[in-house]
């Protein structure tokens, strides 16, 4: 990375159309942590694929536009670009995948792999919406990535499906995790832990784990100190979709940076709620909330 070049954070994983009662909005979970890195002053990459549809077509518009380098999102001819009904119960989102889609078949090619060679961050799905993204190519991919590289892996399990090879996989290339309540509770049962931080952290290796918990707020924890952080209060009226990711972003901002653990909890704590309290996850962020939180 060159002096005073911003750095490079890449996400790797699905793109799709959340199919909303109002409409479909672009969303997923690499796509949602590309356009809020972009919009914080990252190089923001997206690895992904969609089909040759006007769904696909559209969403490259739109992450385009919005700063996101898609040039490493791949077209597929043979598989459309994926989609997800969501039925929002009490505000809370609930995910079903329509088909296997396009971004089921994302491969490692050497645009990619330079792309992973000048990352500051790679974040990365270990499970979504019970598809796995742990598979070969992935694998190479983050080995690409240079010393210096942070590997942020967002657990994103979703029962009944849990494979403990799979989440065995995607820890062992990790160098930070981001999980929620829920997703600690089934990882705590899978793996037979009390404290599946302190699991990730004695055992894994691993350098960061943060776990949030919506409005109650989050705990980041290193082998170092623990930081919790208090809710931010989300306004009436968003949907919650893509506040974890939106929360994944500004880790990875911060991560890139080198910040202290404290600050990163406070932005990622403001910017989620922002995002919760918005509809879509890609909602518009506002100057000041940008300024606070970058």
């Amino acid at each position: 990375m060159n002096s005073g070049a911003a750095p490079t954070v890449v996400a790797w994983g699905e793109l799709v159309w959340d199919l909303l009662p109002e409409g479909p909005r672009l969303g997923g979970c690499a796509a949602n942590v590309a356009y809020h890195a972009a919009r914080l002053g990252n190089r923001a990459v997206l690895v992904s694929r969609v089909g040759e549809d006007p769904l696909g077509r559209a969403a490259l518009s739109i992450l385009a536009a919005a700063g996101v380098d898609v040039s490493l999102v791949a077209v597929d001819r043979d598989a459309p670009t994926g989609s997800v009904r969501v039925d929002l119960r009490r505000d809370e989102p609930r995910y079903e995948l329509v088909t296997q889609a396009a971004w089921n078949r994302i491969e490692l090619n050497a645009g990619v792999a330079a792309a992973m060679g000048a990352a500051a961050v790679v974040c990365y799905a270990a499970l979504a919406q019970q598809t796995a993204l742990c598979g070969d190519a992935l694998d190479a991919a983050l080995a690409a990535g240079p010393p210096s590289c942070v590997r942020l892996c967002d657990l994103n399990l979703r029962s009944p499906s849990v494979d403990p090879a799979l989440i065995a996989a995607a820890l062992a290339g990790a160098d930070a995790v981001k999980l929620n309540r829920a997703e600690a509770a089934l990882l705590a049962g899978t793996l037979g832990v009390d404290d599946p931080a302190r699991y990730l952290i004695d055992v894994q290796r691993v350098g960061l784990v943060a776990l949030t918990d919506g409005s109650a707020g989050s705990l980041l924890t290193t082998a170092a100190e623990r930081v919790e952080q208090p809710g931010a209060v989300a306004k009436p009226g968003g949907d919650g979709l893509g506040a974890g990711d939106a929360f994944t972003a500004v880790l990875a901002h911060h991560l890139a940076r080198r910040s202290s653990v404290a600050r990163m909890a406070a932005a990622a704590g403001t910017y989620a709620a922002h995002v919760a309290s918005s509809r879509g996850a890609m909602p518009d962020v506002p100057a000041e909330v940008l300024l606070a939180c970058a």
